[in-house]
């Protein structure tokens, strides 16, 4: 199914909400932003962006390498499926598997998207590196919301532990109670989660400037024009509310758009919301975590802005 009938019938299902007078209309599922080679190829100019870079990638890489110790300590006994949740490039599955290159312990590295082209590509640049300490390869094409089902697939008896990176803040895409809840239940005692997040302090009323960026609206624009608008016709925006950031397009032109014998009307004023991201306090965060995993250690940047989140089954 392509992705604009997928946009159109998730619109159709659900129709837009109320929020302070507009109508709002929500697709801002992770998944629909890998969903076609176009949102691919913006995802990963944004990763290749500086300050996406500065904000992101290279956090989560220091953070790993400064968790060295303990991921050796924890990991370094057993063989494990590392399971890259949402893979990207490889990048940061690349500093994770480096960690273990003096270890003993042997890895089967499986990158999942719901892009099979990211997860080609993941696998194309960890396979160029040729750590010593991988020792099998697969991959699944899968939603975020499927991962439940493919970390009770993979293990074995050769790879009875699982361990799940689930970096680039991809957990800030969901409710955050239901999400940990259906992944916890598929892991096992001795499993392993590593969140990657932005965190906060003191108002969470800041940096709204950073996802006004042009490298969002970049990414984020081919969604709307699968719905059939054009640059004119919108105005990207970002806005705060209360919980979480939202991504949205303001719609400035009376549209109606049928499908499959049905009409959506758009009107001037309401909104698409294309992405949102919850951002927590470091002990909210771990408050979460706790709930689903008996033992949760947080590893927080210099500048108190992103965490990487170690949560034991």
């Amino acid at each position: 199914m392509e992705l604009k009938e997928q946009l159109l019938k998730y619109l159709i299902r659900e129709g837009p909400s109320l929020k302070e007078g507009n109508r709002v209309w929500d697709i801002s599922h992770r998944r629909f932003l890998y969903m076609n080679p176009e949102l691919v190829k913006k995802f990963l100019e944004m990763r290749g962006h500086e300050r996406y870079k500065q904000l992101v990638i290279d956090k989560e890489i220091d953070l790993i390498k400064h968790g060295k110790g303990v991921f050796v300590k924890e990991l370094g006994g057993d063989n494990f499926n590392l399971i890259d949740l949402g893979c990207g490039d490889g990048i940061k599955a690349e500093s994770f598997i480096d960690i273990f290159k003096d270890s003993k312990v042997k890895i089967k590295f499986c990158p999942v998207s719901v892009s099979k082209e990211l997860v080609d590509l993941t696998l194309k640049n960890v396979k160029t590196k040729k750590f010593s300490s991988i020792s099998d390869y697969t991959s699944k094409i899968a939603c975020f919301e499927e991962a439940d089902e493919i970390i009770s697939e993979l293990r074995s008896t050769d790879y009875q532990k699982n361990v799940i990176l689930f970096l680039g803040s991809i957990l800030a895409s969901f409710d955050i109670n239901e999400y940990l809840f259906n992944i916890s239940n598929s892991m096992f005692p001795g499993d392993y989660l590593v969140i990657g997040n932005g965190i906060r302090k003191g108002q969470r009323l800041v940096n709204l400037e950073t996802y006004k960026h042009r490298v969002f609206r970049e990414w984020t624009m081919p969604l709307v024009k699968e719905l059939g608008f054009s640059d004119n016709e919108v105005e990207y925006d970002v806005k705060f509310n209360h919980i979480r950031v939202e991504l949205i397009y303001r719609i400035k032109v009376d549209k109606e758009i049928e499908f499959n014998g049905r009409k959506i009307s758009f009107k001037i004023g309401d909104e698409i919301m294309v992405a949102k991201l919850y951002k927590y306090f470091p002990e909210e965060l771990e408050k979460f975590c706790k709930f689903y995993f008996s033992d949760v250690k947080i590893l927080a940047d210099a500048d108190g802005e992103y965490a990487l989140v170690i949560c034991k089954k």
